[in-house]
């Protein structure tokens, strides 16, 4: 049978693995100007925040060394590079490295999440790090939390906030003959948000109502639960996270090493207070309008009711 630590090392290797640049994702291109200025542009094939970080060497007749910048849309201009002496052409070799996440970013930790359920679904909420103890007998990375929650029939998953799908995983299916305490070949989700919180849900069937680069909203509709297994139990695994260079280190010439991921604890709109959760307690899913719209644009929020 396949215990608790299978479902923990998969979600703790998969949060890693995103602190790893990825080749191709980032082109970066420049262009000489008439003025003997250089324009440096981007392109990014990939949904979601990106740190970008030039390095200069072999410098002439400008002062830039070192650029750094956290990229969102597809397209756009990095920085310009200026002449010290107009009337001479600047001369330069670069080089780049790019990380995903929007690194050191102001995490709104007070921030209202929504249930990620139907308005009025009853649910309890299990901590898995709760049960980590008991299963592995230590400690997790710092800071670490987690959230599933159960239910005897499938539920629609809904978005805790809005954000942009950064990930679709949509290739597996549950094994409906074993009992499984917890596994870690789920169909899964990541959202990330607009302070550079990232979301990942877990626990999907195939019918995935989202698709990657998608702009979702507090309560759109991300998928259905997939069956866990023989028990017909239906099971959503929720944990959040964010991108910070370790103590010490700046954002100038980081390397792979000086990142680090740093879980959060999210507060949840709960009977009009903004609560965290607790371990086996149960709760209603509710909301107003103005937690509801409150990251949403006027237009956005038009068009959201119009779907209803």
């Amino acid at each position: 049978m396949k215990n608790y630590i299978n479902i923990i090392s998969v979600i703790f290797l998969f949060c890693i693995s995103q602190l790893y640049s990825q080749r191709d994702i980032i082109e970066i291109e420049y262009k000489a100007n008439q003025d003997n200025s250089v324009n440096f542009n981007y392109k990014k094939k990939s949904p979601g925040n990106y740190f970008v970080m030039l390095k200069f060497s072999n410098l002439n007749n400008t002062r830039a060394r070192y650029f750094n910048k956290v990229i969102k849309s597809n397209l756009g201009s990095l920085l310009k590079l200026k002449p010290i002496n107009p009337d001479e052409s600047i001369g330069f070799q670069y080089s780049y490295t790019y990380f995903k996440g929007d690194l050191n970013s102001k995490i709104e930790y007070d921030f209202p999440y929504v249930l990620p359920f139907d308005k009025g679904t009853e649910l309890s909420v299990q901590e898995l790090f709760s049960i980590e103890n008991v299963y592995l007998k230590k400690e997790l990375p710092g800071g670490w939390k987690a959230y599933s929650f159960s239910f005897k029939e499938t539920k629609i998953v809904r978005a805790i906030r809005k954000g942009v799908v950064i990930k679709v995983i949509n290739k597996y299916s549950p094994d409906l003959e074993n009992i499984y305490s917890f596994y870690g070949e789920q169909n899964e989700i990541t959202i990330e948000h607009n302070d550079g919180s990232v979301a990942v849900y877990k626990g999907f069937d195939n019918n995935i109502n989202v698709r990657l680069g998608e702009l979702v909203y507090p309560q759109s509709k991300l998928g259905e639960l997939a069956q866990y297994d023989k028990r017909g139990l239906y099971r959503l695994y929720l944990n959040l996270y964010s991108y910070k260079t370790k103590k010490g280190k700046t954002l100038f010439n980081i390397k792979n090493s000086d990142i680090e991921i740093v879980y959060i604890t999210p507060k949840f709109f709960i009977n009009e207070n903004i609560e965290v959760l607790k371990n086996m307690q149960s709760y209603i899913v509710n909301f107003t309008d103005k937690v509801l719209f409150k990251e949403m644009r006027k237009r956005e929020i038009k068009k959201y009711k119009a779907k209803l």
